[in-house]
């Protein structure tokens, strides 16, 4: 065998780092984050959430629950790396 082969042989695997369910991969912020929490706020806001009662960062993206104009519960995920709403719940009762 030659020294080429032997060494492609005793060459380690290369390590595949696997996506999340949305497509991130782990090494680019925590959980594969990179837009801000200032700014998952501006896109919430956008979406209609007035007030922020609690903002989360799992799994690739942005989790928050809030409150509409009108009193609505609002919940918003968003995609972690690129802003996009990737679900957006309101409560028909206003109990916010």
């Amino acid at each position: 065998m030659t020294s080429l082969a032997l060494l492609a042989l005793a060459a380690p695997a290369p390590i595949a780092l696997a996506d999340d369910e949305y497509g991130l991969r782990g090494g680019a912020g925590a959980g594969g984050v990179t837009i801000s929490r200032e700014e998952a706020v501006r896109i919430a806001r956008a979406e209609g959430m007035t007030r922020v009662k609690e903002i989360e960062r799992d799994d690739g993206k942005w989790e928050l629950e809030g409150c509409t104009r009108n009193g609505r519960e609002i919940e918003i995920d968003i995609h972690g790396r690129t802003g996009a709403v990737l679900d957006l719940e309101i409560d028909e009762d206003d109990d916010c």
